[in-house]
């Protein structure tokens, strides 16, 4: 078959997501074999066959802190690699994440950036938390903050956690859900530091 006209089921089976063991071999075969390798190594192998289908001028970069796995991507075209607003850098993510719950049960974890998008993205949330509480505490008004994902919203209600003036309450279902910055002393009833 064509390189270009493979199926993803046929490029995830070329990288080991979707192998189906050899009739007769037990799971405790399958898994020895993979206790060969560590978690970096198998996490290296996953990526590295991804990459080189992708774009051979990617490079990667992994670190393991424990039973945390970071991995970042450079070189090449990474806007294509990162995606959409992030979508396909959290898709290969949460692959890399399968592919390791394969070989060692959920004993680890893969945060998988590219070129500094996370970190970017962090920031951005960061500034954008600290101006809502400095128009809170100007107008006295509620500011509802943009529809955020779930590590997004995280980010602000921490970051204005121990904030002396506002307090933070997400709301709204699904896609839509956003965090509201509240004076701390208009805060609604159950929201942190309401009175």
């Amino acid at each position: 078959m064509d390189e270009r006209k493979k199926s993803i089921d046929d490029l995830l089976a070329d990288l080991g997501v979707l192998e189906e063991a050899p009739l007769g071999v037990g799971l405790k075969e399958t898994g020895k074999e993979a206790q060969e390798k560590g978690p970096k190594e198998v996490l290296e192998e996953f990526l590295v066959g991804l990459l080189l289908r992708l774009d051979p001028a990617h490079h990667l970069e992994v670190r393991q802190e424990g039973s945390l796995l970071k991995a970042e991507v450079k070189g090449g075209d990474l806007g294509r690699f990162i995606g959409k607003e992030g979508r396909t850098l959290k898709a290969v993510e949460y692959l890399a994440g399968v592919v390791l719950a394969k070989h060692f049960g959920n004993a680890y974890r893969v945060v998988l950036d590219a070129a500094g998008y996370r970190k970017r993205q962090e920031e951005r949330i960061r500034r954008l938390a600290e101006e809502a509480a400095r128009l809170v505490v100007q107008t006295q008004e509620p500011l509802h903050l943009p529809p955020m994902r779930p590590s997004e919203r995280r980010i602000v209600h921490m970051l204005l956690k121990n904030h002396p003036q506002v307090t933070t309450e997400s709301q709204g279902e699904g896609e839509e859900r956003h965090v509201v910055v509240y004076p701390r002393d208009q805060a609604p009833p159950g929201a942190p530091g309401a009175a």
